[in-house]
């Protein structure tokens, strides 16, 4: 009976060292097998391990590693999504993409572009550009709309035809109320998000996701 509690003392010793190691480290099938076969070798004979019991544990121990499979199977399938889905958004650097705000920049050659929805034709419908200090610095008259989208564009250059960027412009349209206002906001370059699983599009606006424009142009 002595030796039998010095064994049953070993096993104890034994299992502890292994949990300890596997704190820090996820318990492997070699891990996991070393530790019942030491469990069976100094189980005490007039008390052995029940096979319901030792049944259950591989079960529990089956269930844990599938579960950790599966988890790295569906990490290393959402970085392949993120990685194609930032290849495919990097075509977005260099155009525009349309997205909703009241707030313009302009691209390459520019250009102050957007579009406004109203849902009844109206009269004198004007656009007024307004520059950070709330100072309207452009009227572009649009007369008589009908109902529907409304394009709506200003062109910056100097005199020799040369693009100027004068920095954001907020869009205001007076004579109508519309239903819905977007502006063109060029892409500069293209990251991935921070759970790397989708693509956004770097603009003077800030990121945005790809997932958001309502167009590419």
């Amino acid at each position: 009976m002595t030796t039998i509690a010095g064994d049953f003392a070993t096993t104890q010793t034994k299992t502890q060292t292994v949990a300890a190691k596997n704190s820090q480290e996820s318990l492997g099938q070699a891990a996991f097998l070393k530790l019942m076969t030491a469990q069976l070798k100094f189980q005490d004979p007039f008390d052995p391990v029940d096979n319901q019991a030792m049944v259950g544990q591989m079960a529990q121990f089956s269930q844990v590693a599938g579960i950790s499979e599966m988890n790295a199977s569906l990490k290393a399938i959402a970085g392949g999504f993120g990685t194609s889905r930032l290849s495919e958004a990097a075509s977005f650097i260099g155009r525009s993409v349309l997205q909703d705000g009241d707030t313009a920049h302009a691209d390459a050659e520019g250009r102050y572009r957007g579009e406004f929805t109203v849902n009844a034709p109206a009269q004198n419908v004007a656009v007024e550009w307004l520059n950070a200090a709330g100072e309207v610095v452009h009227t572009q008259q649009l007369g008589n709309v009908n109902a529907g989208k409304v394009p709506f564009e200003l062109i910056s250059q100097d005199d020799a035809g040369n693009p100027v960027d004068v920095g954001a412009l907020k869009v205001r349209v007076t004579g109508a109320a519309p239903s819905t206002m977007s502006v063109w906001l060029p892409v500069t370059a293209v990251e991935s998000s921070s759970n790397g699983a989708e693509a956004m599009l770097v603009t003077p606006a800030g990121n945005i996701s790809a997932a958001s424009a309502r167009r590419i142009g």
